[in-house]
């Protein structure tokens, strides 16, 4: 768990987001936008890496909240990974415009493990990687040399897929999660 970084910051880093200033937004802008000084800020310990790993934390457990039902729901390992990755659309879409307004580095500071050639962070791929190891076990899904990487490449896959779809193509939520799942899960089929 990471330093408290109070509700107002943090929506101010989401508002900031939206509107595509985060990356660039200085303390002085987080700052105002949570309409507190940039001093409280630095008071309270509520550094830049403490907002984006507050961040991280509340988009992780939004999709940990919302997947792990599924991976532990019943069925095999083919039909749970569909309505994880049906899921995964559906979080995608909620936070759209947030995901579209962050800067490579930001987005690479909350998703990805530091350091070059990393994978996702487990919080987020956690949920894909059991259900991996599931489904090699119960034949429904290839067994992979590597869970963890193809679950790096299938989280990718999904969520960049389906956010450049719907908001550069203007296909409709099911249009886009129809195709990105459909493609996602023939690369795993057993």
């Amino acid at each position: 768990m990471t330093q408290s970084v109070s509700a107002a910051v943090l929506q101010a880093a989401r508002s900031l987001a939206t509107r595509q200033e985060l990356g660039g937004a200085s303390m002085a802008d987080i700052a105002a936008e949570a309409g507190v000084t940039r001093v409280t800020l630095y008071r309270r310990g509520e550094t830049r890496p403490a907002i984006l790993a507050a961040l991280r934390e509340e988009l992780a457990r939004e999709e940990r909240d919302l997947l792990v039902p599924i991976v532990l729901g019943d069925g095999d390992a083919r039909g749970r990974l569909s309505a994880l990755l049906t899921a995964l659309c559906e979080i995608t879409d909620s936070r759209i415009d947030v995901l579209a307004g962050l800067d490579d580095v930001t987005l690479n500071a909350i998703y990805h493990e530091p350091g070059e050639g990393s994978l996702t962070r487990s919080e987020f791929i956690d949920p894909l990687v059991r259900l991996l190891r599931d489904g090699a076990v119960d034949g429904t899904l290839r067994s992979l040399a590597d869970p963890l990487e193809t679950a790096t490449a299938l989280y990718t896959q999904v969520t960049c897929s389906y956010t450049h779809l719907r908001r550069e193509h203007g296909w409709s939520a099911e249009r886009a999660t129809l195709q990105v799942v459909d493609l996602a899960e023939h690369g795993v089929r057993a």
